[in-house]
């Protein structure tokens, strides 16, 4: 068949808007997204510092898109039990997680039977906030400085005792790299939980806890404990008192953080979404009051930011565990 050099144009340009017919409709719903109620499955209980940050955010998104959102706690096994959660949702752009750094960057490492790799399972949607490690001791500590407790452990011979919340966990393995940075040893006492490793060093048994500034803002405030350093990367507002450990030991870093990821397969248009109105909740005034309140402080970002984040957290912790000799169990 001979068709005119008109009738074929016509023809392609018919065929042509065929083909866009189903990116025009992928579109169209993610416009409309969302459509009904949305979930973040958080690994935390309720009332701990992430989840209450969590549901102040989840009120803004849910005012903004007129749609019910629902904080579904799953906390447990490091975040793998929430993690698994995620994972097992269906991909249709409706559960997504509000995650802690370490269910992804450690607990794969040292939990036997993680069944979850997050390059092959998940996204990311958008870092939430961080949460500084900070070096306490008590308020009659000899130790005023950083340096005077580093000194002062290395005429020990298994060094000064460091308390924390469990082996391989994050407060663990933030002492870990401060003693790997600076080159000093410390004995570190494994307590059950914060509150715990709090009796500890308030009670003379350990010399410095390390844990984030809501688990010792009370007793600092109280004047029970001091705050030698921050090991966070900057400082943050309302944290200006207390100097960078980075100043004395480069490298010292170390944050607890908390993420909005999301199962592979939701449709990129909603991702994108997602992103912007997060990141819009996290920097609103009350938001960012209340994130400080709690000890977290909001560093929202596009998802490749994240993404680089994560392997860049990924490799100093698994460094850190190699050379603690860490493995699955």
């Amino acid at each position: 068949m001979n068709l005119s050099p008109s009738r074929r144009g016509a023809i392609a340009v018919a065929l042509s808007l065929l083909s866009a017919l189903p990116l025009a409709h992928a579109q169209s719903a993610a416009a409309k997204w969302p459509q009904q109620a949305v979930r973040f499955i958080v690994p935390f209980p309720a009332g701990s510092a992430p989840d209450v940050l969590v549901r102040q955010v989840g009120a803004k998104l849910g005012d903004k898109w007129g749609q019910a959102v629902i904080v579904d706690n799953k906390p447990g096994g490091s975040g793998v039990i929430g993690m698994n959660s995620i994972l097992s949702a269906s991909a249709d752009g409706y559960t997504f997680g509000f995650v802690q750094g370490s269910a992804i960057s450690v607990a794969p490492s040292i939990i036997k039977g993680v069944n979850y790799d997050f390059n092959r399972d998940f996204v990311p949607v958008t870092l939430a906030a961080v949460a500084p490690f900070m070096l306490a001791v008590p308020a009659n500590s000899p130790y005023k400085t950083l340096a005077d407790f580093l000194a002062a452990a290395r005429t020990k011979p298994q060094g000064l005792e460091v308390a924390d919340n469990g082996r391989g966990t994050a407060p663990h393995l933030a002492s870990a790299l401060l003693g790997l940075q600076s080159g000093t040893q410390f004995l570190e006492v494994h307590y059950t939980g914060g509150a715990q490793a709090m009796q500890g060093t308030l009670g003379g048994q350990t010399q410095m806890m390390v844990e984030t500034y809501n688990v010792v803002a009370g007793n600092v405030q109280g004047g029970r404990m001091r705050i030698l350093a921050s090991m966070g990367d900057r400082v943050e507002a309302g944290l200006e008192p207390f100097p960078l450990a980075s100043k004395t030991v480069p490298g010292a870093v170390a944050h607890g953080w908390f993420a909005v990821i999301a199962k592979k397969g939701v449709d990129p248009l909603v991702l994108a979404r997602l992103n912007k109105d997060m990141n819009e909740a996290l920097l609103l005034p009350d938001v960012v009051a209340k994130s400080r309140e709690l000890g977290t402080y909001p560093r929202p970002g596009t998802p490749e930011q994240l993404a680089r984040y994560i392997a860049d957290d990924r490799k100093v912790w698994q460094d850190v565990l190699d050379k603690l000799n860490i493995k699955p169990e």
